[in-house]
């Protein structure tokens, strides 16, 4: 699967975006099963680190739903995950009509 998802980025140009920036924050900021996160860009890619107060990967899978919808752009969107030990990893990609994407590295884990 990681490969389709290099291949859907491989059509885009990858940018960060303000308005999901805010969009990612103000989510995080208003949820209740997040104790705490972190966003960082590295070559134009999110980093989003996020420590929920109750984890497990089921509770991060829906915090994860939830998270895309608030954030993702309505044209198109490709996400893959990896349970890593005590923690989940989500590469998550998003774009607009104009092939502008957004990519984002999520990691969910513990207090």
């Amino acid at each position: 699967m990681f490969r389709a998802v290099n291949e859907y980025m491989a059509k885009l140009n990858i940018v960060t975006d303000d308005s999901v920036y805010e969009k990612m924050t103000d989510f995080l900021d208003k949820s209740s099963k997040v104790d705490g996160f972190c966003i960082n860009v590295n070559f134009n890619r999110y980093i989003v680190d996020i420590k929920m107060k109750n984890y497990s990967v089921d509770n991060a899978d829906k915090l994860f739903r939830k998270f895309i919808e608030a954030t993702a752009y309505p044209y198109s969107h490709v996400s893959v995950r990896y349970n890593e030990e005590n923690r989940v990893r989500y590469r998550f990609v998003t774009c607009q009509e104009n092939k502008t994407g957004v990519y984002m590295d999520i990691i969910i884990s513990g207090v």
